[in-house]
């Protein structure tokens, strides 16, 4: 994503203006001593750029200025904006802006925050399907990316460039904390907005499966429970004489219906029924009884007529050889007569009777209603106790009435009209959610081949680890060194070395969002002070050997320098960066993508000393 700054301009109360202009595709060096206004810069593009709270120095700075205002390049387009100074902690919502880069006199507001931060949305490719994949104590899964987010990977301020746990400002914001690994795959290509939408749909639909799953679980549950219920509560009442008009078939939907049958007394006395359903059930088995006793009588006669057909074997032989027997004159009729019997008997053995199918059509339902009956009778037939009064009768309605209103409350349905379980799962399968956990390894492996090439470039600044291996933590989202064939990773010491990692860790991760054609990772970086561990001011005394602090300051320089080289060439990129120093200025000769700001020192300062008596 092409981003940069072309110039920064500051307006005192009285409308005087001061601007520092910076050059496109070059590494911007401000160098100056110490209080001159260098590292506030870094907290006026950020306020500048719609922050929702501000840390620029009200002494000097904040108090002798009346807007703050950036022109920057995004995309194809040339912007300006600007942006009413803070009083004191609160921040300004007046901001000015012009979609032609056009810096005003004096501005004056004319334009929204809300439009304003839609504008610069649509250049960081932010729409309504750009939105968290998952949540967090502060960021709402599925709320919008905020295009602030992004510009964690622009800035290495003065609080973690010689930090050895934390490589990305605002760590100690829950929101911008929480962002990071939140933005990350998408920033560098990981994933993309299609498939995060697709996934979150499949999310949104996994979950209403999962619930439905549950309410169904809990009513088949409750089912269960219910019937348990009205098994005792029916127990009970019968007890007592009493019988609670509830249908067999009765459900958790129905328990409303019960409910106000029993509110309307709508029982009786069921003593009859218990005789009836007991003279039925002696009628029902006697006819069971009967028709087995006759189904096991013909199954004998038929063991019987196989057991005849054994014994007439002997016969089977006799008929075979008859040809060569003597016969005589009655042969013939006796062997005729024991073929007729022989066959008959054969006969009725394989034939099979209507009369089997027949009984066992008639026994089924008799055994069916039987069962039925003892159901009932098992609900009725307690124990007696002593019929209630009436109003321990109203008691014991009431206690009824609300054991079974429990069940009542129970959703009677277990999805939204139109939806089902199973409408849902297909709806689940016809999403294509891609796995980027192969990518997302591929990426990690690349960030590590890039910053092991960087690293190469350092040389001998990193002494003793210059050999060692550059190891990408995904989970921490920071770059380490690993011990050559070895999964020993080295606790770096000397803030030299983190800085140099630092700078690795950055680079590396623009380089990859070059190569993956990233759009929302903008080409710009601001850092504030690299040569901090060695320099304490301009001032500071110098060694001339080959490991000195002055070396590796250059060795510094010239890795950013090479870096935007590179871009050009390798990625046909562009890439700006800022760079706020005190480093003497010597020390960035003959630097081709180095372009030097005019130096603060000697008075000068980004709040000129008159502008200090205008209040």
């Amino acid at each position: 994503m092409n981003f940069g700054i072309d110039s920064i301009t500051v307006w005192s109360n009285s409308g005087v203006s001061r601007s520092l202009t910076f050059a496109r595709n070059r590494v911007n060096i401000l160098t100056g001593e110490s209080n001159t206004g260098k590292s506030a810069l870094l907290s006026i593009i950020d306020y500048c750029l719609l922050a929702s709270k501000h840390n620029i120095p009200h002494s000097i700075i904040n108090d002798n200025v009346a807007w703050y205002g950036l022109k920057f390049f995004i995309n194809d387009k040339t912007y300006s904006l600007a942006r009413k100074s803070p009083l004191n902690n609160d921040v300004s919502k007046d901001y000015y802006f012009s979609s032609t880069g056009v810096i005003p006199d004096v501005p004056s507001a004319n334009i929204a925050e809300g439009d304003l931060k839609s504008i610069l949305e649509a250049e960081f490719s932010i729409s309504e399907k750009t939105v968290m994949p998952f949540g967090g104590k502060t960021i709402k899964a599925g709320s919008k990316f905020s295009f602030r987010y992004f510009f964690l990977f622009n800035t290495i301020s003065e609080d973690i460039i010689t930090n050895s746990r934390v490589f990305f400002d605002k760590q100690s914001e829950n929101r911008y904390r929480e962002a990071l690994p939140r933005i990350f795959d998408i920033a560098l290509g990981i994933d993309d907005i299609a498939n995060i939408d697709a996934r979150e749909k499949a999310e949104r639909l996994q979950a209403k499966i999962d619930r439905l799953q549950n309410k169904k679980n809990h009513l088949d549950t409750g089912s269960v429970l219910f019937k348990q219920e009205l098994a005792d509560v029916t127990r009970e009442a019968a007890s007592y004489g009493l019988t609670i008009d509830i249908p067999d078939d009765a459900t958790l939907t129905s328990t409303n219906g019960i409910l106000e049958k029993f509110r309307d007394n709508d029982y009786f006395e069921e003593s009859a029924e218990r005789e009836a359903l007991k003279s039925e059930l002696f009628d029902l088995n006697r006819q069971i009884r009967n028709i087995s006793q006759f189904t096991s009588e013909f199954r004998d006669y038929k063991e019987n007529l196989k057991a005849s057909a054994d014994s007439l074997r002997p016969f089977d032989e006799l008929l075979r050889q008859s040809p060569e027997l003597l016969k005589s004159s009655i042969f013939e009729q006796l062997i005729v007569n024991l073929q007729q019997d022989l066959q008959a008997v054969k006969q009725a053995i394989t034939e099979k009777h209507p009369v089997e199918s027949q009984l066992a059509d008639q026994l089924a339902p008799l055994k069916k209603r039987r069962n039925i009956i003892n159901e009932r009778l098992a609900k009725i037939a307690v124990e007696q106790n002593p019929p209630l009064a009436e109003r321990d009768k109203l008691l014991f309605i009431g206690k009824t009435i609300g054991k079974l209103e429990v069940y009542s409350k129970t959703p009677s349905t277990m999805v939204v009209p139109g939806e089902s379980a199973e409408s849902l799962k297909d709806a689940l399968d016809e999403l294509n959610v891609r796995d980027v956990s192969e990518v997302r390894d591929t990426v990690v492996s690349l960030i590590n081949e890039t910053a092991r090439e960087l690293l190469a470039e350092t040389g001998q600044a990193l002494q003793n680890y210059a050999n060692y291996q550059a190891d990408f933590n995904y989970t921490e989202k920071r770059l380490r060194l690993r011990r050559p064939k070895s999964t020993v990773v080295e606790n770096i010491g000397s803030s030299s070395n983190h800085m140099f990692l630092h700078l690795l860790h950055f680079l590396a991760l623009h380089e990859v969002a070059l190569a993956q054609k990233s759009v929302f990772i903008p080409s710009f970086l601001v850092i504030d002070q690299p040569s901090r561990p060695y320099y304490s001011d301009k001032k500071a005394a110098r060694k001339e050997i080959s490991n000195s602090d002055s070396e590796k300051v250059r060795i510094a320089f010239s890795l950013l320098n090479s870096f935007v080289r590179r871009a050009n060439k390798d990625y046909q990129a562009q890439f700006q960066m800022i760079v706020f120093e005190h480093v003497p200025r010597e020390d960035l000769e003959n630097l081709e993508f180095v372009h030097l700001l005019p130096d603060f020192s000697q008075g000068e300062a980004l709040i000129p000393s008159s502008w200090f008596n205008e209040n």
